[in-house]
């Protein structure tokens, strides 16, 4: 019992000082509602874009890739470099995300301090010596797709007053038993390389299924299907990764974006729309 006894002033001095002094370090928390896209239009094109989630360093350290919106703990005290990556679905597949390679990494210093929570909207821009090699707006009155000789149907461009247009005009084209076949393409071939990941970018509404690709224009032209993109009752971004999909190959070869969508014939009309298509690296 004495043995017992004597035991107990060494455990009360143990709860003590855990209490006073926790053995968990107090984190702080950051907050982030969304990351934006900030462009020169002239040259970049429109700003839309679609990022989903947050790669996230500090002072050069990964610490994490997060879903947007997010709170998350560092244990960081003091003056620190946070450093944001914005990360988007590859070819719209929500098990295929990456930090989209296009965009710059967002840099800032920050005072942290354990227990409080910094909210932050950081914007985002396109890398410097990023290459546009197309850009497809719809709102200048002229168009850098033009039909193949497969097309049926008429590529219009919305009029200002269209509530279906997405940033001021859009482009649309209208299936029907007598133009059953869509298909466009870039009205001017242009190299790709194979060192860096090319991407489309693209704005969508439609009600009915269509495919990206590419024709490769070498000895002969081939035309590669990259990937067929579901219908969508509202405006979605997709980033198609070309060199993921096949569409870039080693060669002098030569290349042009198509759109194609053939009209099912369970439904009497179908709509599309597109919007600040782009092919970048």
């Amino acid at each position: 019992m004495y043995g017992l006894l004597s035991l107990l002033p060494s455990w009360f001095c143990i709860l003590s000082c855990n209490v006073i002094n926790p053995g968990e370090p107090v984190p702080a928390y950051f907050h982030l509602d969304s990351m934006n896209l900030n462009t020169d239009y002239l040259t970049q094109g429109s700003s839309s874009s679609k990022i989903v989630d947050v790669w996230v360093s500090i002072d050069n350290k990964y610490l994490g890739t997060y879903g947007l919106p997010v709170t998350f703990p560092a244990l960081a005290e003091g003056n620190y470099k946070i450093s944001f990556r914005a990360g988007v679905q590859v070819n719209g597949m929500t098990d295929n995300r990456a930090a989209y390679p296009p965009f710059a990494t967002f840099d800032t210093t920050l005072n942290t301090i354990p227990g409080s929570t910094l909210v932050l909207n950081p914007t985002v821009s396109y890398k410097s010596g990023t290459v546009f090699k197309q850009i497809e707006d719809f709102d200048d009155g002229s168009l850098s797709l033009v039909s193949t000789s497969s097309n049926l149907a008429i590529l219009n461009i919305t009029p200002t007053s269209d509530p279906n247009a997405f940033e001021t005009n859009s482009g649309f084209v209208v299936l029907d038993d007598n133009h059953a076949v869509f298909e466009v393409a870039s009205a001017d071939t242009f190299s790709l390389p194979i060192s860096v990941p090319v991407y489309l970018e693209l704005n969508y509404k439609a009600d009915c299924e269509f495919t990206v690709g590419v024709f490769i224009s070498g000895a002969s032209v081939l035309q590669s299907p990259l990937l067929n993109i579901r219908p969508s009752s509202t405006w979605k971004k997709i980033y198609v990764n070309i060199s993921e999909l096949g569409g870039v190959t080693s060669g002098n070869v030569f290349y042009k974006i198509y759109l194609k969508s053939t009209k099912s014939s369970s439904v009497s009309t179908a709509t599309l729309y597109f919007d600040n298509l782009k092919v970048l690296y």
